[in-house]
């Protein structure tokens, strides 16, 4: 009995998620593996680092996207849960400059 409450609470433990949120570093994020980015992704959005900038501006911090439109980046990051999320930055059409980061699963 004791054993298999102890595997319970180990298996619990290991349920949880890698997430440790922390403030966005640009070396960090651009050498930093998808969890990494994860763990700033939080602070990017809420932080605005990237409202106003030009989308040379944004690359040169977080450097290339894995997808993009005319509107939107698209940064592969993870929280350590099954399925990958996107942090989106979005750019106005009018300035070409970012209006907005979402984080998007």
């Amino acid at each position: 009995m004791k054993h298999t409450i102890l595997l319970l609470f180990i298996y619990f433990l290991s349920c949880g998620n890698n997430n440790k949120a922390e403030k966005f570093n640009k070396e960090k994020w651009r050498n930093g593996s998808q969890i990494e980015r994860g763990n700033m992704s939080a602070d990017l959005v809420e932080s605005e680092i990237l409202i106003g900038k030009n989308k040379n501006q944004v690359i040169k911090l977080l450097g290339n996207p894995k997808d993009s439109t005319k509107v939107n980046f698209h940064y592969l990051i993870d929280f350590g849960y099954m399925t990958p999320f996107h942090l989106d930055v979005n750019f106005d059409m009018t300035n070409n400059k970012v209006k907005d980061v979402t984080l998007i699963d």
